[in-house]
């Protein structure tokens, strides 16, 4: 078959092919050329430039019936802007350095019917894919650098397959991922990624058909995730992720399949912030955060498991408002110093702590959450739990009390004292009978005053009784009076005996109307 075949050539002057149609593959490996090399709108059967040098490559439009070979070229800029390359694209270990503010390769729109592999590239002015499509695109342990903007532009890129970033490093102006669409997984173990003008990971309305994957990540600018779609896990584990303005991962109505892993050695300097994310699986919090400013949120959020026990530092606040979260698994010395309840709505709580414990996590609320104690009480009661549910109720209402107005709040204090708001009914018998004992020693100190001289005989204290109750007629209220210094003793008795039956009644129905519920 015929063919152009040049090895370690010096090429002088411009090659020149610009709009040409050329059938038989062409292979320059090993050449010098001292001018730039112009293929732009050409028609070409294959194209090996393999460890060769120039000063940049234009191959802007070019359709390419088989692969298109650049690796280990060392040059100035790459343009491949709308080219279609029907079979793989090689730039193995090739360095490329832009002379202007452009990318090193300028490939937008590129479309590979193959695999983009750029193994090992090195890339100062980064790359630009922008609309690019391949069927699988590789990356692994480039050193891609730019100064501004994303030095990985990838906006709307189209993966069929893997989009590997394993050990990439990256500096200067981060990934950008906005719109792209990865339809296996998404490689970046070990890669050290760094922006100092925004995002270091920037993938908004990313779309993954498989998982994301950076154990042992570095990552200085934050991930931004808002509105991604990922079908399986995304995993960063033992990895290290730092702030852009206080958000180290955002990802506010993400979408995961599985679970979100930020446990096994995770440090996170900045917030989490997860708001109307849905994540089907398990949500592993950071291994150790920044309590100082690091926060995570997780309002109206939907979560298969919340998995709080592997944090060693715990961030400052962690809110849930809103929230449906199936199953939680925390313990007190997991709890951040404050937890935002409002809403939260969960099935399980593990492992199972007496009332007294799980107060003191709803203690931890900024705001009084009347829905916060209800959900509890009503988790107790669930289990049997009730002795429980009824010690969530009457903190519940102590904790009210304190922002209420003060006739109010004395009116709580003596419910609370008289019958624990309903929760505690012995203590309305054990304030009976001190009650009565008390007013049955002083009228038989000092017995009232018959009112007719065939009366029924004294009984003390049936008499304390018969004026304590209100609704309890022993007849002796009626057959005698008492008289002088004990008749103020009478009348109090009977407003104390007001007052108890009316807390009695007013906490057995509050106590009624919740359980019936």
């Amino acid at each position: 078959m015929p063919r152009l075949h040049l090895i370690g050539a010096t090429i002088t002057g411009n090659l020149q092919l610009s709009h040409a149609t050329v059938e038989i593959p062409m292979a320059f490996v090993d050449c010098h050329f001292d001018s730039s090399v112009d293929l732009s709108d050409s028609s070409l059967r294959s194209v090996d430039l393999t460890g060769s040098s120039l000063p940049a490559l234009n191959a802007d439009r070019i359709r390419v019936e088989g692969d298109l070979k650049l690796a280990r070229i060392v040059g100035g800029a790459v343009s491949l802007f709308r080219s279609n390359i029907s079979g793989d694209v090689w730039l193995n270990h090739a360095e490329l350095v832009s002379e202007d503010p452009g990318y090193a390769l300028r490939a937008p729109q590129l479309h590979v019917g193959g695999g983009l592999y750029a193994r090992a590239i090195r890339a100062s002015g980064g790359i630009n894919l922008w609309g690019a499509q391949a069927f699988t695109l590789e990356l692994v342990k480039g050193r891609l650098s730019r100064e501004s903007y994303a030095a990985l532009r990838c906006d709307g890129l189209r993966v069929v397959q893997d989009l590997h970033c394993t050990e990439l490093s990256v500096d200067g102006g981060g990934i950008s991922l906005f719109g792209a669409s990865i339809g296996g997984q998404f490689w970046l173990n070990q890669a050290v990624v760094h922006s100092y003008t925004g995002w270091a990971v920037s993938a908004p309305s990313l779309r993954v058909g498989g998982g994301i994957y950076g154990n042992a990540v570095r990552v200085r600018g934050g991930v931004n995730l808002f509105a991604a779609s990922i079908g399986e896990s995304i995993e960063f584990s033992g990895c290290s992720l730092t702030a852009h303005k206080n958000h180290a991962l955002h990802a506010p109505g993400a979408h995961i399949e599985a679970n979100l892993n930020l446990s096994s050695g995770t440090s996170v300097t900045g917030d989490v912030t997860l708001q109307r994310a849905e994540i089907k699986g398990t949500l592993h919090l950071p291994t150790s955060a920044s309590a100082d400013t690091s926060s995570v949120d997780l309002q109206h959020a939907t979560v298969g498991v919340l998995d709080m026990r592997s944090t060693n530092t715990q961030p400052s606040t962690c809110d849930l408002r809103g929230a449906t979260i199936e199953r939680i698994d925390d313990s007190p010395d997991s709890w951040p110093p404050q937890i935002e309840l409002d809403g939260l709505t969960y099935q399980e709580l593990r492992p199972l702590l007496p009332a007294p414990q799980r107060l003191a996590w709803l203690n931890r609320s900024s705001e009084y959450s009347p829905h916060a104690y209800e959900r509890l009480a009503t988790y107790y009661r669930q289990l049997g739990h009730d002795d429980d549910a009824h010690t969530v109720q009457l903190a519940r209402h102590r904790r009210r009390r304190g922002s209420a107005q003060l006739p109010a709040r004395l009116w709580g204090y003596f419910e609370d004292l008289t019958v624990g708001y309903g929760y505690r009914p012995g203590r309305a018998l054990g304030w009976l009978i001190a009650l009565t004992t008390l007013v049955a020693i002083v009228f038989t100190a000092v017995p009232p005053q018959p009112v007719r001289a065939n009366g029924p005989a004294f009984q003390p204290v049936a008499f304390a009784l018969d004026v304590i109750l209100p609704i309890l007629d022993l007849g002796q209220e009626k057959a005698f009076t008492p008289s002088g210094n004990t008749a103020w003793v009478g009348w109090a008795s009977a407003i104390a005996g007001w007052l108890l039956a009316t807390t009695v009644i007013a906490g057995l129905t509050r106590r009624l109307s919740r359980s019936g519920r």
